[in-house]
């Protein structure tokens, strides 16, 4: 499967050039970004303690410099480049912790916020996440329609919010697995903390949260000045 990804993504180069997500500068048919911007990256070397919940929060990147710039792309809707980058460092982040998980579910988007952005895209990493790491994906959670945006709230109103946000639909497939919930972004880690919880509350045995991006130095919903927040 892995394989058959990179052949099919480099066969669609020669008519669809691959382009860097952080900087949109095209790049070669077998590459997900340019050197320049790699090394820009500010890579998370320590995780701290997750969330209540979570049995670990693992994320790739600071959500700063072109991180970010690569995500409000990606939530700007149409602009699908990120999401197999953001997959392949997540993977080769994660590959120790996902061997041990029975498989791989994301946070659920609205379908409001799916027709906008013309793609889910929690939902479309963690599926990259799963066929390059050789799991399964299963869709086992849901958002109401009514869903509200996070990015306004203080950390007791996201995780209120979270909680009335999003249901389990698959419990039987659920009960005693190992579950990896992935996401693009985490800030306060409300919403992966509350999705956990609903999860161990359907019988799962451990859930793990994984994230491209998380806000540097935020905790129990402490903002970071001039810094825009994203929507979890």
């Amino acid at each position: 499967m892995y394989k058959a990804m990179e052949l099919r993504r480099a066969a669609l180069s020669l008519i669809l050039p691959n382009r860097c997500p952080f900087c949109d500068r095209i790049v070669g048919m077998w590459d997900y970004w340019c050197d320049e911007c790699y090394g820009k990256l500010q890579f998370v070397e320590e995780n701290s303690a997750p969330p209540d919940g979570l049995d670990g929060l693992l994320s790739c990147c600071y959500y700063t410099g072109r991180a970010r710039s690569a995500v409000l792309r990606m939530k700007n809707g149409l602009y699908s480049y990120p999401i197999e980058s953001f997959a392949v460092l997540m993977t080769e982040l994660v590959s120790d912790v996902i061997a041990e998980m029975d498989f791989v579910t994301a946070v659920p988007t609205t379908l409001a916020r799916r027709r906008e952005l013309g793609y889910a895209q929690a939902e479309r990493i963690a599926r990259n996440v799963a066929k390059r790491s050789g799991k399964h994906f299963r869709q086992v959670l849901k958002a109401s329609p009514h869903k509200q945006e996070q990015k306004s709230l203080n950390h007791e109103e996201r995780r209120q919010n979270a909680l009335r946000s999003f249901m389990v639909c698959d419990k039987e497939y659920i009960f005693g697995k190992k579950i990896l919930l992935v996401d693009d972004v985490t800030t306060t880690g409300a919403t992966l903390s509350s999705i956990a919880g609903l999860l161990k509350k359907a019988g799962a045995r451990s859930v793990y949260g994984l994230t491209f991006a998380k806000t540097r130095g935020r905790t129990s919903g402490e903002l970071v000045e001039n810094e825009e927040v994203a929507d979890k």
